[in-house]
């Protein structure tokens, strides 16, 4: 007779054998459907030249393919030179390039490339530069052979549409990129007349007015997908844009469409960062709203008028006020709710000519902000002086999250100097122009909120800044507690 240690043991050795059974039943199906999962595609984006807000649009780009989840993506923002060896490891090549010629030896790869199977994808600023401009197939015979497409040799041939909200005409809608697609295709945008399509290009989509919009080639054994949609980065947020971007790269990469036939922007995360971005009485370009784009860990809307901004209770809506408005002044009401998000703890940004704001609130620009540009003689003090275009070397006062990596940069902008600045900030960004006060970003004086003001971004120049673009994304999430 068995003991009843014997019988325990091998009652468990059963109970084992049962467990692991059932694991592995439950584990197969698991197993055939991460099998079954097509492979990731790899992306190679040539970008980095042209007078296209390049680096706003490739970070957009790059962000569409790799949220897609179809796509592994690297970013090549020098390709000059790039040889068939650095093109090898890729499916497709997007193009977002337009600058000078590759030179012969990458624009030979990239052909060979194409004709041995793979995918190009070529977007609007890569097949031109701008409305206007010649683009680089009148000196690069290969991308028109690659494309089926050229702009006219008289550059007074290419003009620009306005702006305005059309219906795309869908010609083929049983190509893979567009089949199953909606009929009633819209979107805003503003596309470049002129484009001449030669022979063996396939229109997929023309504009209302009979304007090619999306076509694709063969050459050799591969696929070439071109889109005259994405003029700038709000026409490449619209849905159709996102849509048929994305199951044109995986058409041209694969020869097949597995992508939902309607993709929207990808949304920010459920914890991200609510920011309300304030504009208003004072000009500015409208790439400045492309440095809250592309950040998942952002989410954010604009007003145009800090007045209305402020017309009532705003502590459960946000989480960071941006400004970047000029405002003279705020009634009673709009103080007291700006007065009650700041001493409640939330954050606050301030850039460039947001420091003109509220001239005759001592609190804010004392307390808060620790700055204020005077716009009138005080006493024997003199008004704050601005001087545009000027270059400096920005450095890092000291250490601090906000700057972490950065180091020194080069930059252009406009320069402000003799601002009031209070005795109680902390510096966090020193320059060496003579033009401008010493210290060009800090932390304010605070006691209850962090508070950051950043005196560069005047124009395009430090929008499209990688050291910009980090600093003020940087700040947004430290004054909001989320990066220590």
């Amino acid at each position: 007779m068995k003991s009843a240690i014997q019988t325990a043991q091998g009652w468990l050795a059963g109970l084992i054998l049962l467990v692991s059974l059932a694991a592995t039943s439950r584990a197969q199906p698991q197993a055939a459907a991460l099998s079954a999962r097509p492979p990731k595609l790899r992306a190679l984006i040539l970008s980095g030249a042209g007078e296209q807000d390049w680096r706003t649009t490739t970070s957009w780009l790059r962000q569409l393919l790799v949220d897609s989840g179809r796509f592994e993506v690297r970013v090549n923002e020098a390709p000059v030179g790039i040889s068939a060896a650095s093109l090898a490891g890729f499916d497709v090549v997007v193009d977002d390039y337009s600058g000078p010629r590759l030179g012969s030896e990458a624009e030979d790869a990239l052909e060979a490339f194409v004709s041995a199977g793979k995918g190009l994808v070529v977007t609007c600023g890569g097949l031109a530069a701008t409305a206007g401009t010649a683009s680089r197939d009148q000196t690069w015979p290969g991308l028109a052979r690659l494309t089926k497409a050229t702009w006219p040799t008289n550059a007074a041939g290419v003009t620009a549409a306005p702006f305005r909200v059309f219906d795309l005409k869908v010609v083929r809608p049983e190509h893979p990129i567009m089949q199953g697609l909606t009929p009633n295709l819209q979107t805003a945008d503003q596309t470049a007349q002129g484009l001449v399509l030669l022979p063996g290009a396939e229109i997929l989509a023309t504009t209302d007015l009979a304007n090619p919009l999306l076509f694709v080639s063969a050459s050799g054994a591969g696929r070439v997908f071109c889109t005259a949609l994405g003029h700038d980065l709000g026409s490449m947020q619209e849905k159709v844009f996102i849509t048929t971007f994305l199951r044109g790269t995986e058409w041209a990469a694969s020869g097949k469409v597995t992508l939902p036939a309607e993709i929207a922007a990808p949304g920010p995360e459920t914890n991200a960062v609510r920011v309300l971005v304030i504009t208003g009485g004072h000009d500015h370009e409208a790439s400045f709203y492309g440095l809250f784009t592309g950040y998942r860990d952002l989410g954010w809307v604009a007003v145009t008028d800090s007045k209305l901004a402020f017309q009532e209770d705003i502590r459960g809506k946000y989480d960071v006020l941006v400004f970047y408005d000029f405002t003279r002044d705020l009634e009673d009401k709009g103080k007291k709710n700006l007065r009650d998000f700041v001493e409640s703890g939330k954050g606050i940004v301030v850039l460039h000519h947001g420091i003109l704001n509220f001239q005759k609130w001592p609190w804010w620009y004392e307390e808060v902000v620790g700055g204020l540009y005077r716009l009138e003689r005080q006493g024997t003090i003199p008004n704050s002086t601005v001087k545009f275009g000027e270059t400096h070397l920005i450095t890092p006062a000291g250490e601090h999250p906000i700057t972490a990596g950065l180091g020194s940069f080069h930059i252009a902008d406009e320069t402000y100097k003799g601002l009031y600045i209070s005795p109680n900030i902390t510096p966090l960004l020193i320059t060496d122009n003579p033009t401008s006060d010493r210290t060009v970003a800090w932390i304010g004086p605070c006691a209850t909120s962090k508070v950051v003001f950043i005196q560069l971004g005047h124009d395009h120049t430090p929008f499209r800044h990688p050291a910009y673009r980090t600093l003020v994304h940087n700040s947004i999430l430290w004054t909001a507690g989320k990066l220590k």
